[in-house]
């Protein structure tokens, strides 16, 4: 039986668990609303079930099960301070005993951890052989001035919280106050958008078009993409390096044909490039997950 973790009104896992119904696939749901005021066993060792009561019934893990899971953390939403600890708990329980468990996990949630850095993860992708644009991550206003006015610059969620791209300049320094930082800048780079969905050696690709710095703001241009066999072969490495299954990379293709890339997302809301795929994103990631390997 193939598992899904997460909570009910996520998109993504709501599309995922659509998906697989779909195509016939059994499969057990653990809504985390739930789970975290009941009652649960997450024994670590990889080697035993983990237990929960919750809704009047049983729910079981076990350390072979195949698992697609977006671990959502709300305990930063809750007012009372003891749901605040559950919600802690359940969360960091689970991830220590997601990544012991031996069936096959999309994705544990340790893996690509330097996402939640900026900084790091740029670093990782220049490591791994992506271009990547400049950038710079201060709380000095003069530097972050100096920077924003020596060419076409966007400003950029430093951690790993979702955040819209904008443009900046240096007068958006102004005054600025080092209290007010860090603040994640990069060069911007002109030119199309593509969406790379990996899941093990699967690769679906999205070319999209738009006038606007980030196009998750405004009206888009989507096309299916096949992405050069060599850039295909990289990002396929580089996901495996991470320990991942499943990633989402955002590119930029520029004027010249070249690639630089944003971002390798490990938990990717893909619901919206899978409706255009017709599909296909979700039949590759129940393929991986319920083939065993």
């Amino acid at each position: 039986m193939l598992m899904a973790i997460g909570i009910d009104n996520d998109p993504t896992l709501e599309h995922f668990v659509r998906a697989a119904s779909a195509d016939g696939v059994e499969l057990d749901f653990l809504n985390l609303r739930a789970a975290v005021d009941g009652d649960w066993r997450l024994p670590l060792g990889g080697k035993e079930d983990a237990t929960f009561a919750l809704d009047g019934r049983d729910f079981v893990l076990q350390p072979d099960d195949a698992i697609y899971c977006r671990l959502i953390d709300l305990s930063a939403h809750q007012v009372d301070r003891a749901t605040r600890r559950r919600w802690r708990a359940l969360i960091s329980g689970l991830a220590a005993w997601l990544e012991q468990a031996t069936g096959t996990v999309v994705n544990r949630p340790g893996h690509a951890a330097d996402n939640g850095a900026k900084p790091l993860h740029e670093a990782w992708l220049r490591n791994a052989g992506f271009n990547v644009a400049p950038t710079l991550t201060s709380s000095n206003g003069v530097a972050l001035a100096d920077f924003a006015g020596s060419g076409p610059t966007v400003a950029k969620s430093v951690a790993g919280i979702r955040a819209d791209t904008r443009l900046v300049t240096r007068q958006s320094f102004v005054d600025f106050a080092p209290t007010s930082g860090p603040v994640h800048l990069q060069r911007r780079i002109e030119g199309r958008d593509v969406r790379l969905h990996v899941i093990d050696e699967d690769v679906h690709g999205e070319l999209i078009e738009s006038d606007a710095v980030d196009y998750r703001t405004a009206a888009a241009r989507f096309a299916p993409f096949e992405p050069p066999a060599a850039l295909a072969a990289l990002v396929v490495k580089a996901t495996r390096s991470a320990g991942l299954l499943f990633a989402g990379w955002d590119f930029k293709l520029d004027r010249e044909g070249r690639f630089w890339c944003l971002e390798a997302n490990p938990m990717p809301g893909y619901d919206g490039y899978d409706t255009r795929a017709d599909g296909a994103i979700s039949r590759s990631l129940v393929a991986r997950l319920t083939s065993r390997r």
